[in-house]
């Protein structure tokens, strides 16, 4: 069984990661670091030479590059793919921050922010990410997030059912290792039972630097299933003191 590493500093001593070829979740509250970890995933894949995407159903490219300009992660080489739900139809529910996709995915460093935006509904958005699939084989995938693909469905078609569909799309078009991304709400369950890990990220009281990864679905072997990250500015890593504990003790 192959371990696809997140790129989490000393995550693998408590978990070797996720099981290649697999779809995954990682779903928290908002701010809880979700696509900083993401993003840590598709940059420690980037740094090994693989072909590595972000999928973006929630914030424009060039906003997600410039929210990592503080942080040393390899972007440059992540190929990326945004899209903007079709406004005519659908429901009052507007989404958060609105979107500029790109037709075809293009690499981190090449982004332009005057490129013409390519609106989708659920239907036309898959079948571009089929081409978009057929025409590179990536090692990785981040989709990020799934909630807002809730936005790409027209008034009164079931959104619920249709991410169920979407996740299915991916286990058969992606072929990669896929991380979807999903905020916390409360109808994750269908979700969680076509995933093969499912991570929970808890953001800590009087801490913007600390969260829990909480494992509660994994193929490997977990002896621990809370376990604290601590934020840099190399991205998230075990925190050193729960670390260095859970070492010593295994030594002994």
């Amino acid at each position: 069984m192959k371990a696809v590493s997140l790129g989490i500093k000393n995550l693998e001593v408590f978990i070797p990661g996720l099981k290649e070829g697999t779809i995954n979740l990682l779903y928290g509250p908002p701010g809880s670091g979700k696509t900083i970890v993401g993003m840590q995933y598709l940059s420690h894949g980037a740094r090994r030479g693989e072909d590595v995407l972000y999928i973006s159903l929630d914030q424009v490219g060039w906003n997600v590059e410039r929210d990592f300009e503080d942080m040393d992660l390899l972007l440059d080489d992540i190929y990326i793919f945004d899209a903007f739900p079709i406004t005519s139809g659908r429901s009052e529910v507007k989404p958060i921050r609105e979107v500029t996709p790109i037709a075809y995915p293009v690499k981190m460093k090449d982004l332009k922010r005057n490129k013409k935006m390519f609106e989708a509904d659920v239907l036309s958005l898959q079948s571009t990410l089929k081409n978009v699939f057929d025409r590179r084989k990536y090692d990785r995938i981040v989709v990020d997030s799934i909630t807002s693909l809730r936005y790409f469905y027209m008034r009164g078609l079931n959104s619920l059912s249709g991410v169920h569909s979407f996740l299915q799309f991916l286990q058969t078009y992606a072929h990669s290792t896929v991380l979807i991304i999903a905020e916390n709400f409360e109808n994750l369950l269908i979700e969680k039972s076509l995933m093969d890990s499912v991570f929970y990220l808890q953001k800590m009281e009087n801490s913007n630097k600390v969260v829990n990864l909480i494992v509660e679905k994994t193929s490997f072997n977990c002896d621990i299933e809370n376990i604290p990250l601590k934020l840099t500015k190399s991205g998230f890593g075990v925190d050193e003191k729960f670390y260095l504990k859970f070492v010593r003790r295994k030594s002994v």
